[in-house]
């Protein structure tokens, strides 16, 4: 049976206390989520990160439960000429999983950066992909 919540209507439920965290995992995991590459170019001509640092090589990859929060999100960071995609939060959650298998630096995921500040830590990658499920 598909979500019949949006992404922000669960992020509010969740911020007013009529969700605890697994509950919100688990409806959250279904819904769709805005995001980029971790890595780019910057409106200044170099090329960077465009993840929340983390401690000992780990990185929040930022999502967002609306595209124009992550578009504005990207305009701030002075990323340039960045495509923006869309999955269910578990997809995320599970392609950041697959990722870290080879990639030097590991991926968490932080939604909603600089509103609702949720993470998903490295450690807890795997049980959070569990109840989003």
């Amino acid at each position: 049976m598909a979500n019949t919540l949006s992404a922000t209507e669960i992020l509010e439920k969740y911020n007013k206390g009529e969700l605890d965290v697994g509950s919100f995992l688990h409806e959250f995991g279904k819904t769709t989520v805005y995001f980029s590459t971790p890595f780019g170019d910057h409106k200044d001509g170099g090329h960077r990160m465009f993840v929340i640092s983390g401690p000992d090589k780990t990185a929040y990859l930022p999502v967002f439960s609306t595209e124009p929060k992550a578009i504005d999100f990207f305009e701030k960071a002075g990323r340039a000429g960045y495509l923006l995609m869309n999955m269910t939060f578990h997809e995320v959650l599970t392609t950041a999983k697959k990722a870290n298998e080879t990639a030097p630096l590991k991926l968490g995921a932080i939604i909603d950066f600089g509103e609702s500040g949720i993470t998903v830590d490295v450690a807890n990658l795997d049980a959070v992909i569990n109840m989003t499920a």
